[in-house]
């Protein structure tokens, strides 16, 4: 009976102590001490599978302990304490280590660990005999960019309340996009990949004159790409990637929004290297000569170029890429701060071959299949952009999909509904009832001349 009680009682403390050692690594990542986490990992080997439930974290536990004890004691616990020096801290540690450590007999035999010296690093590494250290690597793919503000020095209450809005808008997960799921616009990927990878990867390449462009526009007719571009920026560039939209730097209260862009390009340099997108610039930067604007939108413009002058001069791995279908509108003095200019423009003869391809397959699904000659249609669909001929291959699919619809209504077995087959021909009767919503391309091709 008492070894049944002393095991439970075992189980209990393992489970306090997993918890705890949770809590802690949630903490370092949520604050953004990486290297801090990853020592704690390889020494604590917690198992991956393990996570925090929902709305469960070490500053949830702490308050709660604050509020159960003013409840109990009517006043606040005092948790921590002032030591003389760091030495004292050091023989305090040892003398609690050595009281809570059991006495524990040598063996002969070898414990499964190693202490290896590292060769040009001063610090010990603790590795499994025989065992894989694969888990020692820092996998940059699934950590988070984000360094927590508890590194921030001088920072004020108001201050980390922007921090904390502009944070909501930082991408802190994988969008899936690739350079290669980006049809065509090559010379746009080249340009994307000389201001922001290249950089970072060769940085000895990209000094003075060579340096790389720190603001980027991509401006072209509606449904090109150049959304899906930024995102494949966030998906392969190794940067703290800031999705701004107007809202987000825009506020009611007087002198806020100025202070929101302060801040914004304050928290990109603090995340650096980052990356700071702007869709639909013209709705924040449009020209000033209006008589009607309003004074907080001149204000916001100018802390904008203010803020736009200190990246320029800086030399932080800091990006701005924005987007416009209206270049035009932007003022002049923001678009001088762009330095890189690139045109996206509606998708050529290969590009819409290849478009087609990626949105009809062979297969769609257990009903539709397709037998098409993408030729005829790339031929067809000159003028249409991107977002067009997805749109048209939404439509084609759900002409085919409305004579399927009303047997499966019918509760016939799925086996009884035939296969069917769209052919280029349903394919060319969408294009008659979706038309180009992008326009001519002829505009921007003569602007800014």
């Amino acid at each position: 009976m008492g070894t049944v009680v002393r095991n439970a009682e075992d189980k209990v403390h393992k489970e306090r102590k997993t918890n705890l050692l949770v809590l802690v690594r949630d903490f370092l990542a949520e604050e953004g001490y990486l290297e801090t986490l990853k020592s704690f990992e390889a020494e604590t080997r917690l198992p991956s599978e393990c996570t925090l439930c929902d709305n469960v974290d070490l500053g949830t536990v702490v308050e709660d302990f604050e509020a159960y004890y003013f409840t109990r004691f009517k006043k606040y616990p005092k948790i921590t304490k002032k030591i003389s020096s760091k030495n004292d801290y050091t023989e305090l540690k040892g003398k609690e280590k050595r009281r809570h450590l059991p006495i524990v007999k040598q063996k002969s035999e070898p414990s499964g660990l190693c202490v290896e010296k590292t060769v040009g690093v001063d610090f010990l590494k603790v590795a499994a005999v025989g065992a894989k250290e694969d888990h020692l690597k820092p996998q940059l793919n699934d950590q988070k960019l984000w360094k927590g503000l508890g590194t921030f020095v001088g920072y004020s209450e108001e201050w980390r309340t922007f921090a904390d809005l502009i944070g909501k808008e930082v991408i802190d997960r994988n969008l899936n996009v690739k350079w290669s799921d980006v049809v065509g616009l090559e010379s746009a990927k080249q340009h994307l990949r000389e201001s922001i990878v290249y950089p970072m990867k060769y940085p000895d390449l990209f000094r003075g004159i060579t340096s790389p462009w720190k603001g980027l526009l991509l401006y072209g007719p509606s449904g090109t790409g150049k959304t899906l571009l930024a995102k494949a920026v966030a998906t392969e560039c190794s940067t703290t990637f800031f999705n701004i939209s107007a809202s987000s730097l825009v506020s009611k209260w007087r002198g806020e929004s100025e202070k929101l862009v302060r801040v914004m390009f304050e928290l990109a340099r603090h995340q650096a290297p980052s990356t700071i997108f702007i869709d639909e610039l013209d709705a924040l930067a449009s020209k000033r000569d209006c008589p009607t604007e309003h004074e907080a939108s001149r204000r916001l413009k100018s802390e904008f170029l203010v803020q736009l002058d200190g990246l320029l001069e800086s030399s932080d791995q800091i990006f701005l890429l924005t987007t416009s279908n209206l270049p035009w509108d932007l003022d002049p003095a923001i678009l001088r701060r762009l330095e890189k200019r690139i045109f996206v423009d509606l998708p050529d003869l290969s590009a819409r071959k290849s478009l087609f391809a990626s949105f009809l397959p062979v297969t769609i699904n257990r009903y539709l299949k397709t037998d098409m000659d993408f030729v005829k249609l790339a031929e067809e669909s000159d003028g249409y952009s991107g977002a067009d001929i997805k749109l048209v291959c939404k439509e084609a699919l759900m002409t085919a999909m409305r004579s399927i619809i009303p047997l499966l209504e019918k509760n016939d077995p799925y086996g009884k509904v035939q296969c069917k087959v769209i052919n280029s021909e349903h394919v060319l009767d969408a294009l008659e009832i979706i038309k180009p919503v992008a326009g001519d391309s002829v505009k921007f091709k003569m602007w800014p001349n």
